[in-house]
């Protein structure tokens, strides 16, 4: 389970999304795409409780808080008795298994992680591709592939429409993998404490 859900945080790279498929250019989903822009662009710090699911291990669940801080910081705090921990901070993702008593180190730019974590969002990026923009009920989804490379995986964000907030966010990996992160109980531009995100690798010789 832990090596699904590091290959979930990191199975393709997206700095950002794209050009939109020439299928669903449409003013329609241009303006969607608008508002989920200026929507998340609003964002500065988010703070909410989450609920993950992984489509390969059946009745996997894992669920903490989740603390965000953009530009490129976050720390996802698991339930008592995980031995994970995640960090995004200072460039990196940062994975922690208390466990094996090993601290990895990624890009964040390399990770879909940045894509939530980047100073502003844009719609812009020539590298990746938009190729679905639905109107859902309460929520507008949005879904990227990196051009050119569809089988390395997609990802789509979904925003709730009346809080305008980042609600969900589903990767997609090659092998069809399907993993969902779900937030609730949001806090949006609440003053988080700057020390959450302080991490010290405990391993490492002084």
């Amino acid at each position: 389970m832990k090596k699904i859900l590091l290959a979930t945080l990191l199975c393709f790279s997206v700095p950002a999304f794209a050009d939109i498929d020439k299928k669903i250019d449409t003013p329609e989903n241009k303006e969607i795409l608008k508002k989920v822009e200026t929507a998340y662009n609003k964002i500065k710090t988010l703070k909410a409780e989450f609920a993950q699911f992984n489509s390969k291990t059946e009745n996997d669940l894992q669920t903490g808080t989740l603390y965000m801080s953009r530009p490129g910081k976050m720390r996802l705090v698991y339930e008592k008795g995980s031995p994970l921990e995640f960090y995004a901070v200072n460039g990196y993702l940062i994975y922690h298994d208390k466990d094996l008593k090993e601290v990895s180190y990624f890009d964040l730019s390399q990770t879909p992680v940045n894509l939530i974590l980047k100073k502003e969002l844009k719609f812009s990026d020539p590298e990746f591709l938009v190729t679905a923009v639905q109107d859902v009920l309460d929520e507008y989804k949005v879904t990227a592939v990196k051009k050119g490379a569809k089988e390395l995986g997609s990802l789509t964000l979904t925003i709730d429409k009346e809080a305008l907030v980042l609600k969900q966010w589903e990767v997609v990996d090659m092998q069809g993998i399907k993993s969902t992160v779900s937030l609730y109980n949001i806090k949006q531009n609440s003053p988080i404490d700057k020390k959450l995100f302080f991490f010290q690798n405990p391993y490492k010789k002084k």
